[in-house]
């Protein structure tokens, strides 16, 4: 199991946009990447050791998202879990097709700025899932 404490990533909505007549991401988006990147190197000789052990393997992610504390509404939470995924592919995990389960929870701020808590862990290629918990047996138990 591998845990990231990383910064509040921009929304899906302010990931993507047309240019040329082609999608590609923003500079928001390549700039969070970027610093994705940097907290990734502080923890080289960690991941090196878990890529290792995840090539090809079924993985589970989960990410404890602390919006920032400002007035208004939060945003919808499921369009932080791509940003995530897309920033982490390549460096916690190959490819996120390797992801068979993803669990997103909004969690108390923690701070001004906001963070996303993110733990992959090794997951069964069959899950068994318990709807009245929303335990998966194989990854809660």
């Amino acid at each position: 199991m591998i845990t990231l404490e990383l910064p509040f990533p921009p929304t899906a909505n302010k990931y993507w946009q047309v240019a040329r007549n082609r999608i590609i991401k923003t500079k928001r988006a390549r700039d969070y990447q970027k610093q994705v990147q940097g907290i990734i190197l502080t923890k080289l000789r960690e991941l090196s050791e878990w890529r290792k052990l995840q090539v090809g393997k079924t993985l589970a992610l989960s990410m404890a998202v602390h919006y920032p504390v400002k007035p208004g509404p939060d945003g919808d939470i499921d369009n932080l879990g791509k940003v995530c995924v897309d920033s982490l592919q390549g460096c916690v995990f190959d490819n996120d097709r390797q992801l068979r389960h993803i669990q997103i929870s909004k969690e108390k701020a923690e701070g001004k700025e906001g963070s996303v808590r993110v733990t992959v862990t090794e997951c069964p290629d069959e899950l068994e899932v318990h709807d009245g918990t929303f335990t998966v047996k194989g990854i809660h138990s």
